[in-house]
């Protein structure tokens, strides 16, 4: 595994990869996330590559540039640009694409929105397949994010596998959020469930506060991960090493007072958080920063 700096997951959006990438040296990342629709309209492929190679940094990938989840015209102005992108991505080495799915809808029933899910991503699947691109999806786990709403939609493991059956192509994976996958109550077996570490497309790390139940967590509320110690961390921390898991890693923690820091110090912290988390033998103290 490697840690994987990506500005946005910080809380620091907007920030171009020219701001992010002398801070993800500086402190020792191995890769970085980036914003494609950005950056390929501020780069030619060879300057995004050299700009990378340079400064030592694996490509980790970036977010899907496909709005799927709204009205129709929205996805298919969106899905026309997939490709233009995705030559983008082929060119410069990157192979992950990630995305993630809301656990509710307040307009289609289950089967409803399983099937416009099918429907909307197979041609998004397909695209990234032809490029050699990895598709990467996430569940949302919170119960509090389906709370009050007409109707539930997938947001564990299981319901993501059926989706992934159901669109069928051969690049599809995951992107596993310790997060979700806690509060979803995913447990240290459901890994035997992953076919394989090549079906792990990023990993999500983070903690959750202090004092409240599972049905209390807040999704956008969250802590540096190992800082709490209410998520079960080490055990999924144990599942992708089982694995053999050998991808990016990065910090998601939505947290108040990282926000509240300078963007340096911030990058900072949260490299010492995931430090502690991927090499507990190198720091044997307390994960409490």
């Amino acid at each position: 595994m490697y840690e994987c700096f990506s500005s946005g997951h910080l809380g620091f959006p907007g920030k171009s990869i020219r701001d992010n990438v002398p801070l993800a040296v500086k402190y020792g990342y191995e890769g970085i996330y980036f914003d494609i629709k950005r950056e390929s309209a501020s780069f030619s492929p060879s300057e995004f590559t050299e700009l990378l190679a340079e400064n030592k940094l694996k490509n980790g990938g970036f977010e899907l540039p496909v709005e799927f989840r709204k009205d129709r015209e929205t996805f298919e102005a969106d899905l026309k640009t997939l490709r233009s992108c995705c030559g983008f991505a082929e060119k410069t080495g990157s192979t992950r694409c990630l995305t993630y799915l809301l656990p509710f809808s307040n307009t289609l029933d289950y089967k409803a929105n399983f099937n416009l899910h099918k429907e909307r991503l197979i041609p998004v699947a397909k695209i990234l397949e032809e490029h050699g691109i990895r598709f990467g999806l996430e569940f949302v786990g919170p119960p509090s994010l389906r709370r009050g709403k007409a109707h539930e939609f997938i947001h564990n493991l299981d319901g993501l596998n059926e989706l992934l059956d159901a669109i069928g192509t051969s690049n599809l994976g995951y992107l596993l959020d310790v997060f979700h996958w806690d509060l979803a109550g995913q447990v240290f077996g459901d890994f035997k469930k992953i076919p394989g570490p090549e079906w792990i497309v990023m990993v999500h790390l983070n903690d959750a506060p202090k004092g409240l139940s599972a049905e209390e967590q807040l999704d956008q509320s969250r802590e540096l991960p190992g800082v709490t110690g209410v998520l079960r961390i080490d055990e999924f921390m144990r599942g992708l090493r089982d694995l053999k898991y050998d991808g990016p890693v990065s910090v998601e923690p939505f947290s108040e007072s990282l926000k509240a820091m300078p963007f340096e110090e911030a990058v900072k912290t949260a490299k010492l958080s995931m430090d502690k988390v991927l090499n507990p033998k190198a720091n044997p103290a307390s994960t409490a920063l």
